[in-house]
């Protein structure tokens, strides 16, 4: 009844109707904007729900990369993988095929003789890697990498030389070093820290030495040599270390820093994805006191560079340590 009431009065002349209408008017600007809102705020929630869903995708690739770990190298990279105790690391690495057999040294700091007194079930990963096809070298320094490889004497006489490492001539992508240790046991903790960050700081300046040796193309217009162009041909280094004290203290990147190497990225150290690496004590067969598996560890890996290209970076405010 109202209803038809409104309606007459809406069709009728004069002020009566003039009223009618305006009331009728704003009734239909409310509903409207009342509807306006409604969308708006679906819409919000929308959006709302996508950019959650993208950030939950995100955060969840995350945890996946974490929990994977990082694998710092590719297949067809060049690897020279230093400190070997019973050789399982590369075995695994051969095994999980996250490198060509050609395209790996492995190396260790003890003689041959030496490793198959410490570690008795060493001779069955050395022949596994023979038989891949896998370089093997030993009483190798990783402080002193240049002599022990005897690239000195490659290049002797010859200034702008390219040492040979491998038989393709190609360049060195990496050098790796997984969990540096001395051997020595010494108890006092300062002193311990100070044996260590000489062993580390020794290990990037011999690392340098050989990628200037190695990586030199300087002869590729004439000779045709191959190169792998990665980071320019400088190489990069890999360093793996376990997390907390007294590793924390060993201050890696400053130590990186003082012969220009800085951490260009580094990433969980997954025990899972080297189900072959047996982490052993350095100087016996035993495993370390706390399983290698329940220790947390970080896979660091170090470009070259320049103080100008670091100042560059800076004020592009990009650092690229992690």
């Amino acid at each position: 009844m109202a209803k038809k009431l409104k309606g007459k009065l809406v069709n009728s002349k004069g002020l009566k109707g003039a009223l009618a209408r305006l009331t009728t008017k704003e009734e239909i600007i409310k509903k409207t904007e009342k509807s306006m809102e409604i969308q708006k705020d679906k819409q919000a929630l929308k959006e709302k729900s996508i950019k959650s869903g993208k950030r939950n995708k995100k955060k969840a690739q995350n945890q996946q990369i974490q929990q994977k770990g990082l694998q710092p190298f590719n297949i067809d990279d060049k690897l020279l993988l230093v400190g070997e105790g019973d050789f399982s690391f590369a075995v695994s690495i051969i095994k999980e095929n996250f490198i060509k057999p050609e395209n790996l040294i492995a190396t260790s700091f003890d003689s041959k003789d030496e490793i198959i007194q410490k570690y008795p079930t060493v001779e069955q990963n050395l022949n596994f890697l023979i038989d891949e096809g896998v370089q093997l070298l030993h009483s190798i320094d990783a402080t002193d990498l240049v002599s022990s490889l005897k690239l000195n004497t490659t290049a002797k006489n010859k200034k702008k030389a390219k040492a040979r490492l491998f038989s393709d001539n190609r360049n060195l992508d990496y050098i790796m070093f997984n969990f540096p240790h001395t051997g020595k046991g010494i108890k006092d903790v300062d002193r311990n820290i100070i044996d260590h960050q000489k062993l580390v700081l020794n290990y990037f300046k011999s690392c340098r030495a050989v990628f200037n040796l190695v990586n030199n193309d300087m002869e590729n217009d004439f000779a045709g040599y191959a190169s792998s162009a990665v980071n320019e041909n400088k190489g990069k280094i890999l360093l793996t270390l376990f997390e907390g004290e007294p590793y924390t203290s060993w201050n890696i990147k400053i130590l990186g820093r003082s012969e220009d190497y800085k951490v260009e990225r580094s990433g969980k150290f997954s025990w899972q994805m080297f189900p072959d690496y047996h982490h052993r004590r350095t100087n016996s067969v035993r495993d370390t006191t706390k399983p290698a598996s329940e220790r947390d560890a970080r896979i660091y890996v170090f470009e070259q560079f320049t103080k100008k290209d670091d100042k560059r970076k800076k004020t592009d405010d990009s650092d690229s340590d992690n």
